[in-house]
């Protein structure tokens, strides 16, 4: 969980996967706190105990969020739909929840200043999503803004010059050179991020020091695109059209650059990295974190005809805990177990020649 202040208002970053995310956020909230709004998090079941204890509080809570699946086409969408509605059901007109396709970006949910003021805490994704979403909550914008918010939430491949705003790239490389996530040391990663948050919220609305300080960052960010290089040299095609590379041990590098890199093989319909972080590889088994992550994605111009959620068990449960992250059908995180027993041998069915 990360702590800043934007505009001189408490913003609380958290994802909602465990009784310990739930405990946290509620501890955040002070006492004398008359609103939270909830920004761009996904319902969960521990979105929806969050929301419950704050109301018993007497606080009142708000929903701004674009997860939801209105046409539900199999059951993880249906979950996702049906944990949508009960939080509805709990706030009422309070919740406006929509979906990516109507609202790429959780800022177009919000009016400039909408949520400022004393008593009110703002709970949002740790992404820059939830960030410039939340920034625009208290007032605290710029030109381009909701612009920079859907590319931010889109491909990481589409997250280029031409289609952000110098300080949004800034951003970008920023977020390239943040330290991976420690599960035995949280607060390492968790205080760095915090930081660049604050520093480009200040950037971003005139603060010429923070902005000076997110181009020092160039230099560590252009380190990583250059070992982005060397990664994607190694990629391999373990299924006809799925480009793979394995990034376990390696040094830090840029994850635009490489899925840039990986979308461009001839045949590329769906990239993988193999990696040492994430919250599937950080997640305790037997007091010791997994250690590894297989994170999937549909190249664009196939996402209407490749559904990832496809190559799992009916039934599925997305959570870290059972080794499946997906809350889209072109996103997919899965542990080294699920990648081997269900995931490449769903790929290798449906692809193999």
């Amino acid at each position: 969980m990360i702590n800043i202040q934007i505009a001189g208002n408490p913003v609380v970053f958290s994802k909602f996967f465990s009784t310990a995310d739930k405990d946290a956020v509620l501890a955040a909230v002070p006492e004398g706190t008359k609103r939270v709004v909830f920004i761009d998090t996904p319902s969960t079941p521990h979105l929806t105990m969050t929301i419950e204890s704050l109301i018993s509080r007497g606080i009142e809570v708000i929903v701004r969020d674009h997860h939801d699946v209105p046409s539900p086409r199999n059951q993880r969408e249906q979950e996702i739909h049906d944990a949508a509605n009960q939080v509805r059901e709990l706030v009422g007109s309070n919740a406006v929840i929509s979906d990516r396709a109507t609202h790429p970006a959780c800022s177009t949910l919000i009016e400039a200043g909408e949520f400022s003021g004393v008593g009110t805490v703002i709970v949002a994704d740790p992404d820059p999503d939830g960030l410039t979403a939340a920034m625009k909550a208290l007032g605290s914008v710029y030109d381009g803004l909701d612009a920079d918010a859907a590319v931010l939430d889109g491909a990481r491949s589409e997250q280029t010059a031409d289609r952000l705003t110098p300080v949004a790239l800034l951003l970008v490389k920023g977020m390239a050179t943040l330290p991976p996530f420690n599960p035995e040391r949280p607060h390492v990663s968790e205080e760095v991020k915090g930081k660049l948050f604050t520093e480009f919220a200040a950037a971003a609305t005139g603060d010429t020091v923070a902005l000076e300080s997110l181009g020092r960052k160039v230099e560590a960010y252009e380190d990583g695109v250059k070992e982005a290089e060397a990664l994607a040299a190694t990629a391999t095609q373990p299924v006809a059209g799925v480009i793979m590379v394995d990034s376990v041990g390696k040094p830090r590098h840029d994850l635009t650059t490489l899925t840039q890199r990986l979308e461009a093989v001839a045949g590329a319909k769906i990239t993988v990295v193999r990696k040492d972080n994430g919250p599937i590889a950080a997640f305790l088994v037997d007091e010791q974190p997994r250690g590894v992550q297989i994170s999937l994605a549909v190249i664009k111009a196939f996402q209407a005809e490749i559904n990832l959620q496809e190559l799992l068990l009916p039934g599925f449960v997305s959570s870290p805990g059972t080794g499946i992250i997906s809350n889209t059908t072109y996103l997919l995180h899965v542990s080294q177990e699920v990648w081997d027993s269900q995931v490449l041998p769903a790929l290798t069915a449906r692809f193999a020649s």
